[in-house]
């Protein structure tokens, strides 16, 4: 490559002079074999010597001076080379002009004045040692704090202004003086957070057990926008310092509070803590076990849903259980209710519930019986009760002792081998069974007779599964020796079309009886005896609606009761027999007696807000949970608490029937015997569903009864005439899913 060097104009014009002298053609001519960097320009002129010397003056030169004097402009330079005869010339371009920034001048100091200070260099020495001294810690704490000069605590910065703050203390001081500046804070003095917690920003996930000065909130904060060095530090002296945050930021707010207002609020009726949280564009968080609700959101959002809590815990109301048992009970039985003052009905409901799990926390013995040979086996049916039966008896799973031929559906007929030749009298059996515990005597002052009755329920007789028990069949011998739990579910298929083939039998009096069962308060258990209370009402329709809506037609004071199980293996149903000793007050024992008036005038009043509402509202109309009855001296069971006065007001439970009408009772005739039907919904301990199909009949304490021919008949005899009507009713019902409506019921001639 060529290289061209610059050389004075006395020098080119020399060049120039000697060009006539030395032609020659060049070897190479402009952009030959590529070259590019030479800019070669051939002019062609009349006259043999192009260029003038340079002493001699031409337009050119004076054009060319003018020009330099404003601007530099290019200039032409001969070279020492002809081209086709012509010389060559090289454009020399002026370098490109640099622009020159427009400063402000720089504003001087006004000396004049009287704080003028006269410039020596003792003065310069001065400043100069001021500036490479090194800062005391005081001086760097003022200079920090004048930072935050425009915001006082718990102020709120945009975040614009947040973020210029934390990025001037990171840029104007080293990671030193701010650490210092942190430990050497002395932070100002804050209300104790307590309970009731304080809004505090950013999320975390776990539960400081410091407050929230020990812990900083700084801690919480940078962890999502991964701040470090002296960002992470400035962010800790805006926060935990200086208690500043940013406006509208989400941050949490712990309250504590007892376990027990915790899980009473997440089941209460009339408080919900989703609805709270969407209400306010937030979210809570409940740790039960630690007794803390955490709220994410906005601080004003926090603090509202904060007061609304604890509101509702402001009206927690707190009761005793006050079970004072004659025997000693479990100690998992709980001492205090809590509820809200609003859902003194649902407190009610549950102080019901204790108390009838505290009743059946020692179930009864329950023998059963069949007709079944004891050696003669039957299949083992997996059977699922559902609501039927009560809430502990619905954790289990349960079997049905049966014959194959009650699983059928396409048999037209039930067969009944067995059942058909089984003995006569064994009905004897199942009353010497019933009444093995001699009638007690009432026990009671008042001299009342004690009677006897016997209920044949229609149901299935269900024992529990146990793993060590195989599918295989078993006879009736060894379920004995099995010892198996066993309960009654009353699910019972077809009953409407049973009952619609009987004739109903409607009262005279244009009344519907009721039937209400009255059980003592665990605490008066063995003080005061159940209260069976028959009840007339009457509609609004009646034409007698003008007198009293209810009246209290018997009252019946059990004494005691047993049950026996009934198995019938080649049926689909089963019979559960009930004794039940009692003392019957009637309507006229009841208007002889001041004592007794009081009694069922206490009954009434309990009831009389439901039966009222009955009449008026078409409405589920539920029973109280409780009421307080005035039993006469008398008829009080203990003695301890007889002696003390001439009554003694008890606490009883209601039944927990969903609908006092309920409580109705249905009597159709079956062959010349009534049968009473209801439905009833209960729970949540009782079962949800009961279908009770029953008949009854009184045992006389004599060894002979009367008919209503006037004949006399043993009580052995009555009761077996009551035994093969009661299985009558069990295979009739259950035969109705072999059999259409029309084709009649399954003949029962050949029962004994």
């Amino acid at each position: 490559m060529a290289t061209i060097r610059r050389h004075p104009r006395s020098v080119l014009g020399f060049w120039g002079s000697s060009v006539s002298q030395r032609s020659f053609v060049p070897s190479w001519t402009a952009h030959s074999n590529g070259l590019s960097p030479l800019n070669l320009r051939f002019q062609s002129s009349s006259s043999e010597n192009s260029f003038s010397h340079p002493d001699e003056p031409n337009q050119h030169t004076t054009r060319h001076r003018r020009r330099s004097k404003s601007q530099p402009e290019s200039r032409r330079l001969p070279l020492g080379v002809d081209s086709l005869g012509k010389p060559g010339e090289i454009v020399v371009v002026p370098p490109k002009r640099t622009r020159t920034s427009n400063r402000k001048p720089r504003e001087t100091k006004d000396t004049t004045g009287e704080d003028a200070r006269t410039v020596t260099l003792g003065s310069m020495l001065e400043d100069l040692e001021e500036e490479a001294a090194i800062p005391t810690p005081s001086l760097i704490r003022e200079r920090i704090e004048s930072y935050r000069s425009s915001w006082g605590p718990m102020g709120k910065l945009a975040d614009s202004d947040w973020e210029a703050v934390r990025s001037s203390l990171a840029s104007s001081f080293t990671y030193t003086q701010l650490s210092e500046y942190i430990e050497a804070y002395v932070p100002h003095e804050s209300q104790p957070e307590g309970s009731t917690g304080r809004w505090r920003p950013g999320t975390s996930a776990f539960v400081h057990a410091n407050s929230v000065g020990q812990t900083g909130v700084a801690n919480r904060v940078p962890t999502s926008q991964d701040l470090k060095g002296k960002p992470l530090l400035a962010e800790r002296i805006l926060r935990d310092c200086w208690q500043l945050s940013i406006a509208d930021e989400i941050g949490q707010l712990d309250l504590r509070l007892p376990p027990a207002f915790i899980a009473l609020l997440l089941n209460a009726e009339h408080f919900s803590f989703d609805e709270v949280a969407g209400l306010h564009q937030s979210s809570i968080d409940i740790t039960s076990s630690l007794g803390l609700v955490r709220i994410t959101g906005r601080q004003g959002a926090c603090e509202s849903i904060r007061e609304i809590i604890l509101d509702a815990t402001a009206r927690i109301r707190e009761d005793a259980v006050d079970i004072r048992a004659p025997t000693p009970t479990p100690d998992s039985v709980p001492e205090r209710i809590l509820y809200l003052a609003e859902n003194k009905h649902g407190a009610d409901n549950a102080r019901r519930t204790l108390n009838l799990a505290l009743h059946g926390s020692t179930p009864a013995s329950v023998p059963f019986s069949t007709y079944f040979p004891a050696s003669e086996p039957a299949n083992v049916y997996k059977y699922n009760p559902g609501a039927n039966v009560s809430w502990p008896d619905q954790q289990k799973e349960w079997f049905r002792w049966a014959m194959p031929s009650t699983q059928a559906v396409e048999m037209k007929s039930n067969p009944t081998p067995f059942f058909d030749g089984h003995q006569t009298r064994l009905s004897d059996h199942l009353l010497s069974l019933l009444r093995k515990a001699p009638a007690p005597n009432s026990g009671l002052k008042g001299g009342l007779t004690v009677h006897e009755s016997v209920t044949a329920a229609v149901g299935c007789c269900l024992f529990a599964r146990k793993s060590s028990l195989e599918d295989a069949p078993i006879s009736a011998s060894q379920l004995g020796k099995s010892f198996l739990q066993r309960t009654f579910a009353t699910e019972i298929p077809q009953i409407t079309r049973f009952l619609g083939s009987l004739q109903p039998i409607t009262p005279e009096d244009e009344t519907q009886v009721h039937h209400i069962r009255l059980t003592p308060s665990f605490a008066y258990s063995g003080v005061v005896p159940k209260l069976d209370v028959k009840i007339a009402s009457r509609s609004r329709d009646s034409t007698r609606s003008s007198e009293n809506p209810f009246d209290v037609r018997s009252i019946k004071l059990v004494l005691e009761s047993n049950a026996v199980d009934y198995l019938l293996p080649e049926n689909g149903l089963d019979l559960r027999f009930t004794r039940t000793a009692y003392c019957e007050l009637s309507e006229a024992a009841i208007a002889e007696s001041p004592a007794y008036q009081g009694l069922a005038e206490s009954i009434r009043s309990s009831l009389r807000d439901a039966f009222d509402s009955r009449r008026t509202s078409s409405d589920s109309i539920s029973l109280p949970a409780f009421c307080q009855i005035s039993l006469p001296a008398d008829l009080l069971q203990s003695a301890a608490h007889s002696d003390s006065a001439t009554s003694l007001t008890a606490e009883y439970i209601l039944p927990p029937l969903n609908d006092i009408r309920d409580a109705a009772l249905q009597q159709f005739n079956f062959a010349g015997r009534r049968l009473n039907y209801s439905f009833y919904e209960s729970g949540p301990f009782l079962a949800a569903r009961t279908t009770d199909v029953s008949l009854d009949m009184k045992i006389s304490s004599t060894a002979t009864s009367v008919n209503d021919d006037g004949s006399q008949i043993s009580a052995e005899s009555d009761f077996h005439s009551f035994y093969n009507a009661a299985c009558r009713v069990a295979f009739q019902i259950h035969n109705l899913r072999h059999t259409d409506a029309e084709d009649g019921l399954f003949d029962t001639d050949g029962l004994y």
